[in-house]
């Protein structure tokens, strides 16, 4: 079982750790340490990079109870490791994906328009609204979600019970049992979610929607922070 030091510390970018596993995933070395920082690809947010030791790490999955490190040159069981996780791509994931909490918040709060779907590219992101929009929404959403932004407010984590969460205000409901990880920016969001946040919305800097095309029913929203 790895611990997840990002869950509860995601500005940690330097660790300590052992390999508690080797093997292969489709066909390159990969291992698997018993704590670690590095974020494997999940709930539309993608993969970290960087090092261990002098190794690169060049995927990241999620394995269950395991995270699994895939790297440029295999390491035996019981090595100790320092991990380096890339600062600059891991503040990138978390100002797009706490800047994506704060747009489907707005589109929730002032329209009643969920958000069913969330993709981080790149260059761009996605969410994926159950109804169509206009671009005058569009423009009280992003104004809502920057007004956030702007007054710099706390993003803090907390673990729950499901049948805590089952009180609380979340903006959807989770689609997982057991212990929930939500965020939350108070006052305007509370959600359940394993991602990468900022620890102040001001970190996002700016949310700017860039496009929108119908998709499935509703619309696909274009966005950068």
């Amino acid at each position: 079982m790895t611990v997840r030091i990002y869950y509860t510390d995601p500005t940690c970018r330097r660790f300590d750790g052992t390999v508690i596993d080797v093997r292969e995933h489709e066909g390159r070395p990969a291992v698997v340490l018993d704590r670690t920082a590095f974020y494997p690809t999940s709930g539309g947010q993608p993969f970290d990079l960087g090092r261990l030791d002098e190794v690169d790490v060049i995927d990241v999955v999620d394995d269950g109870d395991a995270v699994v490190h895939v790297v440029t040159a295999t390491m035996p069981v019981g090595r100790r490791v320092v991990g380096v996780v890339d600062a600059a791509r891991r503040a990138d994931h978390t100002q797009q994906h706490t800047g994506q909490h704060l747009l489907s918040a707005a589109f929730d709060r002032l329209f009643d328009n969920r958000t069913v779907g969330f993709h981080m590219g790149a260059e761009v992101c996605t969410i994926d609204l159950a109804r169509p929009v206009s671009w005058a929404d569009i423009a009280g959403a992003e104004q809502a979600a920057n007004e956030i932004v702007w007054q710099n407010r706390p993003v803090s984590v907390r673990f729950v019970s499901a049948t805590e969460a089952g009180t609380l205000p979340l903006r959807k409901e989770p689609s997982r049992e057991g212990t929930l990880r939500l965020i939350e920016v108070p006052g305007f969001d509370l959600s359940a979610c394993g991602g990468t946040h900022v620890t102040q919305t001001g970190e996002v800097g700016v949310i700017a929607v860039t496009g929108v095309e119908k998709f499935k029913g509703g619309s696909r929203v274009t966005f950068v922070c």
